[in-house]
């Protein structure tokens, strides 16, 4: 598969919505807080819901034959997990329903010049997805590297095999920036995907992070991104 920048300009709330993990994983989210963000998915489109692994069968059931993807994340939000640890994490996941993973890489690895730690952290979560088909992201969470960092955590995340290196938890000190999400893009080419995540909150910010390089968008704020869309007013009085 090659992951080409996306230069489209205008959007319908399909095509844009097609582009967004719609998240929900603030730590307090209650059970009818999961059940307003599901209404949302099914009413405006989204392919894919991004919950905490404990929401994810309970998500997993209830979309169940519609053609949207939970999608899960391990080592949530640190990533100081071992890769044994990981890898069981998103195994666990995969069976209560997972059809897609972002996993928070061992940042503190990438900070010690330890590659070879963090190529066995990425490699064990790759395997462990794909042996089950499923596709995984690998968050460095940029805001804490250096652009050094950010080149050489790329290149190992394209070689232990990841489908995506993404910007960001949303839960650091920072989160996705456009001269980021360019340089992750450069690094990776079209062989791996670019997830930029954070506070992509309207539309002209998420069309600017996909000129920039990304392929997908992580956000809670989805339905706001939707608002910039051609066909919006169709949404609107709903």
């Amino acid at each position: 598969m090659s992951y080409e920048v996306i230069q489209q300009e205008q959007f319908t709330v399909a095509e844009m919505a097609a582009l967004i993990d719609h998240s929900l994983l603030v730590p307090y989210a209650s059970r009818s807080d999961l059940d307003r963000f599901i209404a949302d998915v099914f009413k405006y489109g989204f392919r894919v819901a991004c919950l905490n692994n404990c929401n994810t069968e309970y998500a997993a059931e209830r979309f169940a034959g519609t053609g949207v993807k939970v999608a899960t994340v391990a080592s949530f939000p640190f990533g100081a997990l071992t890769p044994e640890d990981k890898a069981r994490e998103i195994e666990n996941s995969i069976a209560r329903g997972a059809g897609l993973v972002d996993v928070v890489m061992n940042i503190g690895a990438a900070k010690s010049g330890d590659w070879d730690l963090l190529y066995r952290d990425m490699a064990a979560c790759a395997e462990a997805a794909h042996k089950h088909g499923i596709e995984v992201k690998v968050i460095l969470e940029c805001c804490y590297l250096t652009r050094e960092e950010i080149v050489k955590s790329c290149q190992i995340a394209k070689k232990a095999g990841m489908d995506y290196v993404k910007t960001s938890t949303g839960f650091g000190s920072g989160a996705a920036v456009l001269g980021d999400v360019k340089l992750m893009k450069d690094t990776v080419g079209t062989d791996m995907g670019v997830k930029a995540a954070g506070p992509i909150g309207d539309f002209v910010t998420a069309v600017a992070f996909l000129h920039a390089g990304a392929q997908r968008l992580g956000s809670r704020r989805g339905v706001e991104i939707l608002q910039g869309c051609t066909d919006w007013d169709r949404y609107a009085g709903d």
